[in-house]
């Protein structure tokens, strides 16, 4: 069983983006004395264009390059230490400002498909050069900002001009509609990993891209009740998150399908979702699948969450496994011929 555990690395986009202190390098810390036990690597999807927007502010704010070279020394040192760099990007970035003591988030165009195909073309490409010049290996896997992957033709020439040949979006039987959020992962395959062009809930055995989807489970509403209920009662350090910034509301609607409907979550190791960890694993053991893909978020890590993901690890490498990064296709599966291109433009 391939598994992995990866991370999005990113501030909050609600009213209070937070600091890269609080939502970034303190919960990094934490986790990676948990993984340095295990000698386990994990994924950090680092939002690039935070990254190109700390770089560009700081040329008319100079107290924002120590911060960039703060978030890029920190990164650094996570490719050094064993862990794997890949590409992540939030678009809304390039339409929120600073003003010299604090970010202004505008989320208007949060979704890459909102931007015209010059712009996508202009965003990933300097997302992934800001990154890859970075690292000591270049990125080819890409996590969309809040799962919006969808629709995928315009993205897929930006993403193979720059070298991304792998996609980690969907989560099976997924989705969300708001005015940030649109996706609708329902039809997309249940097994780990497969090829696409244009669709990537849509296989095709000799797709362009590869698809390795974020593992998921259904969830009663009764866990979004308890989840909700958590967060009232929930005191002290034990279930507070390190992130200090506020995320970006979910729609009334998507909260109350969630409160009265069955659906499908993301494998998390955030707060309250980790209490979900070890059973679905169990799950996709027992089935035995082959693969199994966790996500979180360092923001998002609470002494409760990372103490279930200790115990999680524990398991795993009793049953002789390990966990690893994603693996880059082979180089006939990378390049596209005309045809194929033209396939996904139509």
């Amino acid at each position: 069983m391939h598994i992995a555990l990866t991370l999005d690395y990113e501030l909050f986009f609600g009213r209070q983006t937070g600091s890269p202190d609080a939502c970034l390098f303190k919960p990094c810390d934490a986790l990676l004395r948990i993984l340095d036990a295990f000698s386990a690597p994990a994924v950090f999807f680092v939002d690039a264009s935070y990254l190109v927007r700390l770089r560009e502010s700081a040329e008319q704010f100079p107290h924002l390059q120590q911060e960039y070279l703060a978030v890029v020394s920190h990164i650094r040192e996570l490719e050094a230490r064993g862990h794997q760099i890949q590409l992540h990007i939030h678009p809304h970035w390039f339409d929120s400002w600073h003003d010299g003591q604090q970010w202004h988030t505008v989320i208007d165009r949060y979704r890459l498909t909102q931007w015209s195909s010059y712009d996508i073309a202009s965003i990933v490409d300097r997302c992934t050069r800001e990154l890859n010049q970075h690292l000591k290996h270049k990125v080819f896997v890409f996590r969309a900002g809040g799962w919006c992957i969808q629709p995928f033709a315009p993205l897929a020439q930006p993403l193979m001009d720059n070298g991304i040949s792998v996609d980690s979006s969907v989560y099976h039987g997924g989705g969300a509609c708001s005015q940030a959020h649109d996706f609708d992962f329902r039809s997309a395959p249940t097994v780990a990993r497969w090829n696409f062009d244009r669709d990537p809930c849509r296989a095709v055995d000799s797709g362009t891209f590869t698809e390795v989807a974020i593992s998921s489970h259904q969830v009663s509403p009764l866990f979004y009740w308890c989840f909700a209920l958590n967060r009232l009662l929930a005191r002290g350090e034990y279930h507070t998150s390190f992130g200090d910034g506020c995320a970006v509301a979910n729609s009334r609607a998507d909260l109350l399908h969630l409160l009265t409907h069955y659906s499908h979550m993301a494998v998390s190791v955030d707060g309250f979702k980790a209490s979900l960890l070890q059973r679905a694993f169990d799950k996709a053991w027992r089935k035995q699948q082959d693969g199994f893909v966790v996500m979180g978020h360092p923001k998002s890590l609470t002494p409760y969450s990372l103490g279930r993901l200790n115990r999680w690890l524990q398991g795993v490498y009793n049953k002789g496994l390990r966990l690893s990064g994603y693996h880059r296709p082979a180089p006939a599966r990378v390049s596209a011929t005309p045809a194929v291109i033209k396939a996904i433009h139509e």
